[in-house]
C-alpha cells in the first residue's frame, strides 16, 4: 500500500505530465481569430501568400467534401502553400522534413467566427530532431498568416 507522502508524489507527477502534455500541445499550433468573414479570410492568405512570392499547390475544400457525400461541415478549407526555393533546400539537408512540407493553414468557421490554425515550423522541428534555427523563414511564413487575418 502507498503511503500518504507516495500517493501525493504520484499524483503530483501526474499532473506535472498532464501539464506539460497540454503546454506541448499548445505550442504546437498557432491559433488566429481572423478580423474577416470566412471567403474574405482564405482570399486574404491566397493572395498575400502568392503576393509574397510563395506558390499555393492546393486548396482543399472539406466542406464542400462532405457536402458531395451528402454530409454538412462548417465551412473549412487548408490552404496547401510555400516556396519551393526555400523549402527544397531543407528538405534535401533533412528529407523528414518533407513530411511537414509544404506549410498547410487551416481556415475553418465556428459558432464564435473564423478560425485560422497552422503547425508551428519549431514543434516540426522539434519533432523531427532538427535544428530550430534552420527553420527561421519558415517563420516568416507563419507572422504572414497572422498579419493577414489579424487587424493589427
Amino acid at each position: 500500500m502507498l503511503s500518504t507522502f507516495n500517493r501525493i508524489l504520484v499524483t503530483a507527477s501526474i499532473c506535472s505530465v498532464s501539464v506539460l502534455a497540454n503546454i506541448a500541445s499548445a505550442q504546437s499550433t498557432h491559433h488566429f481569430k481572423s478580423a474577416y468573414p470566412f471567403e474574405e479570410t482564405v482570399s486574404r492568405l491566397e493572395s498575400g501568400i502568392k503576393e509574397k512570392g510563395m506558390s499555393i499547390f492546393a486548396v482543399i475544400d472539406h466542406a464542400q467534401a462532405a457536402k458531395k457525400a451528402d454530409l454538412t461541415m462548417p465551412p473549412t478549407k487548408v490552404i496547401i502553400f510555400g516556396n519551393p526555393k526555400a523549402g527544397t533546400p531543407l528538405m534535401v539537408k533533412y528529407p523528414t522534413l518533407a513530411l511537414d512540407l509544404p506549410l498547410r493553414v487551416l481556415v475553418n468557421q465556428d459558432k464564435n467566427g473564423v478560425n485560422v490554425i497552422m503547425h508551428s515550423y519549431q514543434t516540426s522541428f522539434n519533432n523531427l530532431q532538427l535544428p530550430v534555427q534552420e527553420g527561421k523563414a519558415l517563420g516568416q511564413a507563419e507572422k504572414l498568416v497572422q498579419k493577414l487575418v489579424t487587424k493589427q
